[in-house]
């Protein structure tokens, strides 16, 4: 690791794994199956893209305040502007934690944590694996979420 990064804590260097491109079965969950090509191709560590469209949205703004999500949903057509999330281990399974960028044809553009619910018309998947120790999910006291851990 370079010397200058010694100072951030819970920094990890990687090698590039495997990259793998596909998409998405149509009318399925987002998320659960995103989770699922991770599982399957047995991906502890990486990080995902997606571009495309989806039939409806759920996505989820985390509350600072409350420290709880809350959630916006959308029942109609809207295109998948820029999708991206991390992979890593949450109580020793692979979890994807994504946020999204969707726009409807007005232009209007809306964001926010990708959330179970987010149905899929068209999905095309670029999934880059990191190869070394994962990054593991702990529960950190102040916000209440699962996050990388800092040692």
């Amino acid at each position: 690791m370079n010397t200058e990064l010694e100072k951030f804590k819970g920094f990890t260097g990687y090698q590039p794994g495997q990259i793998i491109t596909g998409r998405l079965p149509r009318n399925q969950d987002l998320l659960k199956s995103m989770t699922e090509l991770v599982q399957d191709a047995e991906i502890e560590s990486g990080f995902i893209k997606v571009l495309g469209a989806v039939r409806n949205a759920r996505l989820g703004y985390f509350n600072q305040k409350t420290t709880d999500y809350e959630y916006l949903d959308f029942n109609h057509p809207l295109e998948i502007i820029h999708c991206g999330g991390n992979i890593s281990l949450l109580n020793g399974e692979p979890m994807i934690h994504a946020h999204i960028v969707l726009g409807d044809q007005q232009g209007q553009a809306y964001g926010g944590h990708l959330a179970e619910g987010t149905e899929i018309y068209v999905a095309e998947v670029v999934l880059q694996e990191f190869i070394g120790d994962p990054q593991v999910r702990l529960e950190d006291p102040e916000s209440g979420l699962s996050l990388w851990s800092t040692s």
